[in-house]
């Protein structure tokens, strides 16, 4: 019977920092989104990506906008990218997100691009979804 409570008390306090790990991290993407949003909002710079399907807002979505940013804005130099090398906080956190949500990913469709704006604006309201839902 001991075992079983010790057991069941080890599951219920293991759950708990997992759940606080995704909103530090959703939290801190958010903030990230938010800076290179505010950034590129004046910018005439036309880059382009590809447009993900939203979907609720699941995991997938997560790994397909890593997977385009890396692909196609984190190779590129000068300061207004340098929040998006992989090395730095916003990839960072985006990544970790995705290794603890996402098992597998397939690429996006290349059907419709999008500006990096856009882009970055949708993927800022995916996060704060999530970040509501891991509130619950």
């Amino acid at each position: 019977m001991k075992t079983i409570l010790l057991l069941a008390f080890a599951v219920l306090v293991s759950s708990t920092p997992v759940e606080n790990r995704d909103k530090k991290l959703l939290a801190e993407l958010i903030d990230e989104l938010e800076r290179e949003v505010k950034n590129f909002s004046n910018d005439t710079t036309e880059i382009f990506l590809e447009e993900l399907e939203m979907n609720g807002c699941k995991g997938e979505f997560f790994c397909q906008a890593e997977h385009e940013l890396k692909e196609n804005v984190s190779l590129w130099s000068g300061a207004k990218f340098e929040h998006f090398r992989t090395d730095k906080k916003l990839m960072r956190n985006l990544n970790e997100y995705n290794k603890r949500h996402v098992k597998t990913c397939k690429p996006a469709d290349k059907d419709k691009e999008i500006l990096l704006l856009v882009f970055l604006e949708k993927l800022l309201t995916c996060a704060k979804s999530a970040y509501k839902r891991a509130n619950c």
